[in-house]
């Protein structure tokens, strides 16, 4: 075998060998694609049904950096609204921490029944009536 036919064949082999890596480097980015859509899907499934949940209305305040940040979501199109975008957050964040919403629940919990303690002491005097007192809006 003379060097022209020699260099021709180990630039073919080369050529192949760039083929197949690019072959399977399209199969990879084929394969990464179709599952950051299914993630993408499954996510926005995910959102909207702990979306729909939503029941209550409440009016918040927020700095700039905050509000840039539901927009931000708005924008991407993960959420359909500020709304969304906070009910979203808020959600994680609760969920994020729920080892200390946990204690604070406990800690609230001791204390309704404290209020409650002080308010039979007080019916229980002669001559006095319990104060009916506000309503405990965080009993649920």
């Amino acid at each position: 075998m003379d060097n022209e036919d020699k260099d021709g064949a180990e630039k073919k082999k080369l050529a192949e060998g760039f083929e197949i890596i690019i072959g399977e480097a399209k199969s990879a980015a084929g394969q990464a694609f179709s599952g950051a859509e299914a993630l993408g899907g499954s996510l926005k499934q995910t959102l909207q049904g702990a979306l729909a949940k939503r029941q209550n209305v409440v009016m918040v305040r927020l700095n700039e950096e905050s509000l840039a940040r539901l927009d931000d979501l708005v924008e991407s199109a993960i959420v359909n609204s500020r709304s969304e975008a906070a009910a979203f957050l808020i959600g994680e964040g609760v969920q994020a921490r729920s080892a200390l919403f946990a204690r604070i629940s406990e800690k609230t919990d001791q204390i309704r029944k404290v209020k409650q303690e002080l308010r039979d002491l007080l019916a229980d005097e002669p001559g006095e009536v319990a104060p009916e007192g506000p309503p405990d809006e965080y009993a649920k």
